[in-house]
């Protein structure tokens, strides 16, 4: 039974936490005259943990909701449901946006890179979002159809730009929940489906 690992989750998320807080103690130390290495270095290793761990919990995303819509678009056609097309997240802006985090950790001094990572991970999350809204509005009308049974969204309907907007305004706290958040909503709604394709029958 494939699922978001949400123990990756929130080892991103504890370990990005922990990195940042280190940083600061790193810099303040800097500032007070004190050359003390060990907070750097943690820091550094701690975030790319993190960084690790969250660039899986991310493609899980992706291939999860691919495979359940690819999986629903099969099912509608063996029963002659005309579905309103079938919207995937494109590897490319995974992809592309990995790329660009290495190069602009190898090259921190080139901002171009890091302006490209920001760029394609909020492409990334765009897609993401859509395919998810998507995914569930054809649930919704497939099963009502096929199960004459009412199918309740799941994945919470947003916006990536409100989503930039709050990561923003809290400094990145925001993002840090919503990781989690995304990733147990992604795995409650593969549930949900699992279990209505198991205990439904198609009506005749």
């Amino acid at each position: 039974m494939k699922r978001v690992s949400t123990n990756l989750a929130w080892i991103g998320v504890i370990f990005s936490i922990a990195s940042t807080v280190l940083l600061v103690k790193y810099y303040g130390e800097i500032l007070a005259g004190r050359q003390v290495h060990v907070f750097g270095l943690t820091a550094l290793f701690l975030s790319m943990i993190s960084s690790l761990s969250l660039f899986v919990v991310y493609r899980q995303w992706t291939v999860l909701l691919n495979e359940n819509a690819l999986k629903t678009q099969r099912l509608a056609e063996s029963h002659g449901f005309d579905l309103k097309g079938v919207l995937l997240v494109p590897n490319w802006t995974y992809f592309t946006f990995v790329l660009f985090w290495f190069l602009s950790f190898l090259f921190p001094e080139v901002w171009l890179f890091s302006l490209l990572q920001v760029v394609f991970f909020v492409t990334f999350l765009h897609f993401l979002f859509e395919a998810a809204r998507h995914l569930q509005e054809e649930k919704v009308r497939l099963y009502r159809v096929l199960f004459d049974v009412e199918f309740r969204p799941i994945i919470k309907e947003r916006n990536v730009l409100t989503v930039l907007l709050l990561t923003l305004i809290t400094f990145g706290v925001y993002w840090l929940y919503l990781i989690v958040e995304l990733s147990k909503e992604i795995n409650e709604f593969l549930d949900a489906d699992e279990r209505t394709m198991k205990n439904l029958e198609v009506k005749p």
